[in-house]
């Protein structure tokens, strides 16, 4: 939305006017006096833009004191430094703390954040990468193609297939999630970064959905591959189970190639069909538990429940299946 600001206009001198500009787009700009304003006469129209010439940015430095906290709460604090764009972060503890390794754990999982020194009461880890020349639909791309090969090895699981490689990926993902996220917010609050990305408003709020509906994804499918993991399953239901697989990671497949071409007509075709894979679930689940319902068996039991928590994942990513269809859908 275009914000219409109307200023008086002021005679200067002999032979020019002035007219005062809105504090807010001086902020947002980070211009300050003396800074050159570009001005382009479009006839009726005066186009006024921030000089494009490259200023040093500021170097934002956070310290983060590990007394008293758990590593769940800790986690938070690194990534939310992290995503707001502190360039060094500094970790306080304890002489030989035992968390340490577990904090530079949480450290190498976000992209571009290296540990530059380390002693025996302070970690501190600088941001090396320059998010400017970072294309956020790469990004997207590289995470759209790790979470396909997840979706494509994690009902193996339940064949022998190591939980651990899907583990391993879902890493990859978090971490380019976190990087993404931490460009794009850097982009809404300069336009500068924005321009050098080419990329506009609209697309930046279009990027962070894609974003968190494959890391969703993503995490669906190491669920799903950790729960097919402890079970056992005979033939025929673990054929009917990988058919509803196959089915969803085909809508998979279909919606990502819509948002690349930008195809309407098929988004609207997995949108309207997702009802349908949901169902399928549901009569699988009924199919299977009603017979088990009331075993005993303490085996037999945990299989109902694993077998539930995968129909709850599947289901979870036929939505996000469906909201990517969604936002396809906006682009027309």
């Amino acid at each position: 939305m275009v914000n219409i600001d109307v200023r008086k206009l002021i005679s200067f001198g002999k032979g020019s006017y002035i007219i005062s500009m809105p504090k807010r787009w001086i902020e947002k700009n980070n211009l300050k006096k003396g800074d050159l304003i570009s001005v382009a006469d479009d006839g009726f129209e005066l186009v006024l833009s921030a000089s494009q010439q490259e200023k040093k940015p500021d170097v934002k430095e956070i310290s983060i004191d590990t007394k008293g906290k758990d590593m769940e709460f800790l986690k938070g604090e690194i990534v939310s430094s992290y995503l707001n764009g502190y360039d060094t972060i500094n970790i306080i503890f304890e002489n030989n703390n035992k968390d340490a390794p577990r904090i530079k754990e949480i450290i190498r999982n976000l992209s571009g954040l290296e540990i530059m020194e380390q002693t025996s009461t302070r970690i501190a880890a600088k941001n090396l990468i320059n998010i400017n020349e970072i294309s956020i639909k790469n990004i997207i791309r590289r995470m759209e193609i790790i979470t396909r090969a997840m979706m494509e090895d994690s009902i193996l699981c339940c064949r022998g297939q190591p939980y651990e490689n899907i583990h391993h990926r879902d890493v990859d993902v978090n971490r380019l999630y976190f990087l993404g996220a931490r460009v794009i917010k850097n982009a809404i609050k300069n336009p500068r970064i924005a321009k050098s990305l080419g990329t506009e408003p609209w697309e930046l709020h279009s990027d962070t959905i894609m974003l968190a509906r494959l890391e969703r994804i993503a995490d669906t499918q190491k669920r799903i591959a950790r729960y097919l993991c402890g079970l056992s399953l005979d033939k025929a239901v673990r054929a009917e189970l990988e058919s509803i697989h196959a089915d969803i990671r085909e809508a998979y497949n279909e919606v990502m190639k819509s948002y690349y071409n930008k195809e309407i007509d098929t988004a609207l075709k997995i949108e309207v069909s997702n009802k349908e894979r949901t169902n399928k679930c549901d009569r699988f689940l009924e199919k299977y538990t009603q017979p088990n319902v009331h075993a005993k068996n303490k085996s037999a039991y945990s299989n109902i429940v694993m077998i539930a928590k995968i129909i709850e994942n599947l289901k979870a990513t036929s939505v996000e299946i469906r909201n990517i269809a969604r936002t396809v859908l906006c682009y027309e």
